[in-house]
């Protein structure tokens, strides 16, 4: 009686293909994964009381951004040299890969993240168009959620996805 290959192998070997192909075939794996040289933010980054009105700490923001009824993940990221930070969305209609959308050399410290639900919102623009570029809202009717990108105590943006541009954009919101 033949005995097949993977019936000979190792067991050691046999768990790892095993694992290789859960890790292929689980979407939940795919998604836990992080953008390639970046992590989440340490208690010691992300510290100040503020944060503790937030469960996710302001560093997390699950929602529909681009209205194809599913959720979408939005985080903000320190850079493995803990010199940048970033805040990343991962749309899934875009099988889950990561983009960067807003980025500095400041510490994460200040900064937050949070939801944005549907509906109207003032910007900046409309009360100050010198501050704003010339195609920039004046005020938005989001159809879907949208993150609210802010330094805490002191400015704030929207970043909302633009479907015919299929591509973020931003908003200012306050000062």
């Amino acid at each position: 009686m033949k005995t097949s290959y993977i019936t000979r192998m190792p067991l050691g070997s046999k768990i790892g293909i095993w694992i290789s192909m859960i890790v292929t075939l689980c979407p939940a794996f795919a998604q836990n994964r992080l953008p390639s040289n970046w992590r989440k933010p340490t208690s010691a980054e992300a510290k100040g009381a503020w944060r503790n009105k937030s469960a996710s700490r302001f560093l997390v923001v699950k929602g529909d951004f681009d209205g194809d009824g599913r959720d979408d993940l939005a985080e903000l990221l320190i850079s493995d040299s803990g010199r940048d930070f970033a805040l990343f969305v991962r749309l899934s209609s875009q099988h889950d890969a990561w983009q960067s959308i807003h980025g500095g050399r400041a510490p994460v410290g200040d900064f937050g993240i949070r939801l944005v639900r549907p509906g109207k919102r003032d910007t900046l623009c409309g009360d100050d168009p010198s501050v704003c570029a010339p195609d920039a809202a004046k005020s938005l009717d989001l159809a879907n959620s949208a993150i609210e990108f802010f330094t805490y105590g002191e400015a704030s943006s929207i970043f909302y996805w633009d479907n015919t541009a299929k591509r973020f954009r931003a908003a200012p919101t306050g000062d």
